[in-house]
């Protein structure tokens, strides 16, 4: 099968690795489509990601959604046609190519793990755990912003929000815009938005619902919010530079939440620089995201969140390099590539 395979930094193919082969109590997924992630595709793509895969080659990709093409002869709990999000990986057959999360590819695989339990099977696929159905009818470009709604509402959470709290968001991309969005519906008081491009922060204010964005470009957001204090700044870009300004606009007791994944060359922050009574919380890898996918379901349903204005792009996967331009360029907002 054809999958994005990454063999060094900045250098990545699209390859033939081996075909899952399913086992009795696993299921065949055909890709139908899978997000390109502006931050940690990106940074793993240049090979920049703290904490990320150090052994090449591995298949990329994280925002997959697919449908069950072929269940082996145990399972109970999925069948053929089901919708799927969030398919794992696993190459058999000493294949030399890490499956990593292994999303960008042709197939991938689900586990039945309530049928592995009673078997006593405890090797689980990489984020075996994190595969979930969705409802027939969702068209699977939207059903792969679902992951960038669970781990934004976890977050939100994560970082203690609560209704009334003032919110500023640095990162004006889709994470960004999820942020903001969700806040907004759990009962935000005052909420603002930096990025760096005006037509993002446009659409930021528009579906997101933000009281007022900032071109840190063109002026210092300080001064822009006139030294508005804040209860929670997020930082969904991944930067020491970004912690650093949001610190010194934080209230009594308010905390700079890390949402992004800040880069292995990134000098960091020296704990001395926090401001007395506030807090720093890192988030650099989600927690707690599949927990709330039916709440997310039930605001996809009910018209409280639009997947489809989170991406401006869909392209197929053999023009992954043109998707990658336009993502890094910032041409487009998202792009969702289909198989």
């Amino acid at each position: 099968m054809k999958a994005i395979v990454v063999s060094a930094p900045h250098e990545w193919q699209l390859a033939d690795v081996p075909q899952p082969v399913i086992r009795d109590y696993e299921c065949l997924v055909k890709t139908k489509a899978c997000g390109l992630c502006s931050s940690t595709d990106l940074k793993v793509i240049a090979g920049k990601i703290g904490g990320g895969p150090e052994r090449y080659p591995f298949v990329l990709g994280h925002e997959g959604a697919g449908e069950v093409v072929e269940v082996g002869r145990q399972v109970r709990n999925y069948k053929v046609g089901d919708i799927v999000t969030d398919p794992t990986q696993r190459f058999d057959n000493g294949c030399k190519v890490r499956p990593n999360c292994g999303q960008f590819a042709e197939y991938a695989i689900v586990q039945d793990l309530a049928v592995m339990a009673e078997l006593g099977i405890t090797e689980k696929a990489f984020r075996a755990n994190c595969s979930r159905r969705v409802p027939p009818g969702l068209a699977f470009e939207d059903a792969a912003m679902l992951l960038t709604f669970k781990e934004t509402l976890s977050a939100l959470r994560n970082f203690g929000f609560q209704p009334g709290m003032d919110v500023l968001v640095y990162g004006d991309g889709p994470v960004g815009l999820a942020l903001v969005k969700l806040a907004r519906l759990a009962g935000a008081g005052w909420l603002g938005a930096v990025g760096h491009w005006d037509e993002r922060l446009a659409r930021i204010a528009t579906f997101g619902g933000a009281d007022a964005t900032v071109n840190a470009k063109t002026c210092d957001p300080v001064a822009a919010l006139k030294n508005r204090k804040l209860d929670i700044v997020i930082d969904a870009v991944g930067s020491s530079a970004i912690i650093k300004q949001a610190l010194g606009m934080l209230k009594s007791r308010g905390k700079v939440c890390v949402f992004g994944v800040l880069a292995k060359d990134d000098p960091g922050v020296n704990v001395r620089d926090l401001p007395n009574n506030t807090g720093l919380h890192l988030l650099q890898w989600p927690v707690g995201e599949h927990e709330v996918h039916d709440e997310v379901l039930e605001m996809v349903r009910s018209g409280r969140l639009d997947p489809k204005n989170w991406y401006s792009h869909v392209m197929p996967v053999a023009e992954f390099g043109a998707a990658v331009e336009k993502v890094r360029t910032r041409e487009a907002f998202k792009v969702v590539v289909t198989f």
